[in-house]
C-alpha cells in the first residue's frame, strides 16, 4: 500500500457549548455541543441519569442553531476543545461504531447515505490513507473522502448510526 501522510483537521472556528439542566426526572444533566461559526451542530450528546443519548436525526446537521442565544441561558457555559474532547473520549465506550465495523483490525472501505448524498469512508488501523481524505472528527482512524465539511457530514452520518455499507480494502499490486 502507498505511504501518503494524513492530513489532520484543518484548523476552524469552532465553538463548543456545555448546557447543564435537570431531566423530566429532575435529576441533573448535561448537553454538550460542537458547532461551527454558522451555527451547525456537529457533534452532540446528552448525558442524564437515565443514559447517554448521541445526535438524533432532529438536531444534527438538519438546521443551524444560535450560539449566542444558546449562551445567554444562565446554565450555559462556552467550553474549550481541549474540555470537549476529553469528555467525548471518556463516552467512547458508549458510542457503537467500532462493533459496526466488521474487523477492527483490517482496513475498510464503506459507504454511508446522509443528507442527500453517499459518503465515501475509510477505516485505516494502521498505515496511512490516500491523499482526498480527511479525518472524521473523534476518530483516530476513521477519514471520509474529501474536505472538513465531507468529514463533519460522514460524522454526523455515522453518531446517528447511519447504516454503512462496509467491503475490503484489497493492496493493488503491480503487474
Amino acid at each position: 500500500m502507498p505511504r501518503i501522510s494524513v492530513q489532520p483537521l484543518p484548523s476552524t472556528e469552532l465553538r463548543y457549548i456545555r448546557i447543564c439542566l435537570g431531566g423530566e426526572s429532575g435529576e441533573p444533566g448535561m448537553t454538550l455541543y460542537e458547532l461551527d461559526d454558522e451555527g451547525w451542530v456537529y457533534r452532540q450528546v446528552q448525558l442524564h441519569a437515565e443514559g447517554t443519548r448521541f445526535s438524533p436525526d432532529d438536531i444534527l446537521m438538519c438546521q443551524p442553531v444560535i450560539a449566542d442565544a444558546m449562551l445567554n441561558h444562565p446554565a450555559s457555559d462556552e467550553i474549550s476543545a481541549e474540555e470537549f474532547e476529553r469528555m467525548w473520549v471518556e463516552l467512547r465506550d458508549e458510542r457503537s461504531f467500532v462493533v459496526r465495523v466488521p474487523d477492527p483490525h483490517v482496513a475498510w472501505a464503506g459507504r454511508v447515505a446522509f443528507a442527500g448524498r453517499t459518503h465515501e469512508l475509510a477505516w485505516v488501523p494502521e498505515g496511512e490513507v490516500g491523499e482526498g481524505w480527511t479525518q472524521v472528527p473523534g476518530f483516530t482512524r476513521l477519514f471520509a473522502r474529501g474536505d472538513e465539511r465531507s468529514a463533519r457530514v460522514a460524522c454526523a452520518a455515522v453518531f446517528v448510526e447511519k447504516t454503512i455499507e462496509w467491503y475490503v480494502v484489497r493492496e493493488q499490486r503491480a503487474a
